[in-house]
């Protein structure tokens, strides 16, 4: 949150200043910066025990 934030203050700063060439883009890249770190921090998946019917020790 600490970099998408700046971005899109700066990017509505852009739009607002008649930028938009710059700002649309800036908002984008926030949108990926968000995404990017969504997946990178997701919660890893614990592997299931494989049991199978034919193994009787």
């Amino acid at each position: 949150m600490f970099a998408v934030v700046p971005m899109l203050m700066v990017a509505g700063l852009c739009i607002w200043s008649d930028i938009a060439i710059l700002g649309v883009p800036l908002i984008i890249l926030a949108l990926l910066v968000v995404v990017i770190d969504s997946w990178a921090n997701r919660p890893v998946r614990k592997a299931e025990p494989r049991y199978h019917e034919d193994d009787d020790y």
